[in-house]
């Protein structure tokens, strides 16, 4: 290497080992056990409700379903869609003609008779109310005459905080006028006493256990996954307690109609009672929906009317009357088919005194002002 290079570039500067020097920067500690005010710790408190209260609302593969749904419409408003009553605020109240767009007027409720003569083309009802539909059940076409009747009832899930809704159910309402639902629901049954296990079978009961076997279903060695509902007699109510987390919305209560006196009466509820499903909306927490069958078109209106009335005021158990209205609308509709009419179901709810509203005001504002600090 000429001896200029060398002045620019010493050999020894490239042979000898460069020495790097790091400097770690310790970061601040944790202030682990910082005492915390009151205040803090309840709105800790809250947080972790609130956290575990929307990881138990669903599982695994609901959440999933519910991400996949992100970018699909809702339950609430596929089709017929969900009423929203602020969309209709400057639409016409009644037609002004037999013959209209229902579109272009505020959705329409139809007594319950009307709407099943409308269903079973009375045609001079249909005249009447402005809808002149085929009929959809004469033999060239469904041919059902006694098809099952379908309410698709829209719920406000909505509760006192803000941060909860009204949870998923699944129970059995019994009815005053059964039907034939076609369904095939298998039942457990509980009793302590033998005689009482014999008449739960032959009642209808697939089978009857005795407290000896909650050991054996805690330990996996009994399966109680195969069977639809569970009822229990009041003397074994304390001896299925731990099956409670097993059985979840299964567990006979009073509440589900599943404990009580009368194994016999029981079973017969749930074979012939009809079944009432509650479920949130994955997108809109604060939608619901509920669809259930309550009866056929071959019965009297009478008797169609009387089991709606009872499966309403079933739902509306599920929620405090004082918050206001629970339905937002029930649509009529029948199996197979999509035509829909919305019927005044106004006289089943219940109706909450000014004092119960008062009471439910002064909470919803406690709990608003806890949140808001």
């Amino acid at each position: 290497m000429p001896s200029s290079l060398q002045n620019v570039f010493p050999l020894t500067a490239l042979l000898s080992p460069q020495v790097l020097q790091l400097q770690q920067q310790r970061g601040r500690k944790r202030a682990l056990k910082a005492n915390l005010s009151r205040q803090q710790k309840l709105e800790r408190r809250l947080k972790r409700e609130a956290k575990e209260a929307a990881r138990k609302q669903y599982n695994f593969m609901e959440r999933l379903n519910i991400r996949r749904m992100k970018n699909l419409l809702s339950p609430s408003q596929q089709f017929p869609g969900r009423l929203i009553r602020e969309d209709e605020e400057g639409l016409p109240d009644k037609p002004t003609t037999n013959v209209y767009i229902s579109t272009m007027l505020k959705t329409q409720f139809h007594p319950i008779p009307e709407a099943l003569a409308v269903h079973r083309c009375a045609f001079y009802v249909a005249v009447e109310i402005g809808h002149f539909l085929p009929e959809m059940q004469q033999p060239s076409i469904y041919n059902n005459p006694k098809a099952p009747i379908r309410l698709r009832i829209e719920l406000n899930m909505n509760t006192e905080r803000q941060t909860k809704m009204v949870p998923n159910s699944d129970e059995i309402v019994p009815v005053p006028y059964q039907f034939v639902h076609n369904e095939k629901r298998t039942i457990l049954a509980f009793a302590r006493d033998p005689k009482l296990q014999e008449l739960a079978v032959e009642s209808g009961a697939e089978i009857a256990l005795g407290p000896e076997m909650i050991k054996k279903i805690i330990k996996g060695q009994f399966r109680t996954d195969d069977y639809d509902f569970c009822v229990a007699h009041v003397d074994m109510g304390p001896s299925i307690l731990p099956l409670r987390g097993i059985l979840k919305t299964r567990f006979p209560t009073k509440l589900n109609g599943g404990l009580g006196e009368d194994l016999p009466d029981l079973i017969q509820m749930f074979k012939n009672g009809v079944k009432v499903n509650i479920r949130g909306d994955p997108v809109y927490p604060v939608w619901g929906l509920c669809n259930v069958v309550v009866g056929r078109l071959s019965m009297p209106d009478e008797e169609i009317e009387a089991n709606i009335g009872s499966i309403i005021k079933a739902i509306c158990k599920h929620r405090n009357p004082a918050l206001g209205p629970f339905i937002n609308r029930a649509l009529m509709m029948v199996i197979p088919g999509d035509m829909h009419l919305a019927i005044d179901i106004d006289k089943f709810l219940p109706v909450a005194t000014p004092e119960e509203i008062e009471k439910v005001n002064e909470r919803m504002s406690k709990h608003s002002n806890v949140a808001s600090e």
